[in-house]
């Protein structure tokens, strides 16, 4: 082994061995009764399903830190397009806020999505919509209405490639 191939073993076993977190941050807490695990790159994941007999939509998010968020959100509607796509946000409370990055029909949208912590899962809620520099947000997040919105179950993440 030449110097250089040495030192650049030792480097790398050095990165890898170097998480920069300690124990007590390898765990943390999302509400009251939940505890769970971080995934790989520091980030809490959770998985929620909405499922009828011709409809799903699968609900992945990532807590990061600052109650921030990123995720995916893919819809799977009867006789409908498909719509896969990004989240980023951030929870408020028991509401969750993000902008909703997808593909559908060919064409790349972004809207924004809210979703409200009932029980175990979320309640995505709808309400009136306005255009602001090409992404669609709630005219008032206030009149939100949750009541009829799909129910999301909390499910076991799969596995990414």
């Amino acid at each position: 082994m030449t110097a250089r191939n040495v030192f650049a073993f030792f480097m790398t076993a050095c990165m890898l061995s170097c998480t920069g977190k300690s124990d007590s941050e390898k765990n943390r807490t999302i509400d009251t009764t939940t505890k769970v695990a971080l995934a790989p790159g520091g980030k809490l994941s959770h998985c929620y399903i909405y499922k009828t007999k011709k409809d799903s939509a699968l609900l992945r998010v990532d807590i990061l830190e600052d109650d921030m968020l990123v995720g995916k959100l893919s819809y799977a509607f009867f006789e409908k397009d498909r719509n896969d796509g990004q989240l980023t946000g951030v929870m408020e409370g028991d509401k969750i806020f993000a902008h909703y990055t997808f593909n559908s029909e060919g064409t790349k949208s972004t809207r924004e999505v809210a979703f409200l912590k009932k029980g175990e899962g979320w309640v995505e809620g709808f309400g009136e919509v306005k255009d602001s520099a090409g992404i669609l947000i709630f005219k008032d997040r206030s009149k939100l209405d949750f009541e009829k919105g799909l129910y999301f179950e909390p499910v076991e993440c799969p596995m990414e490639p």
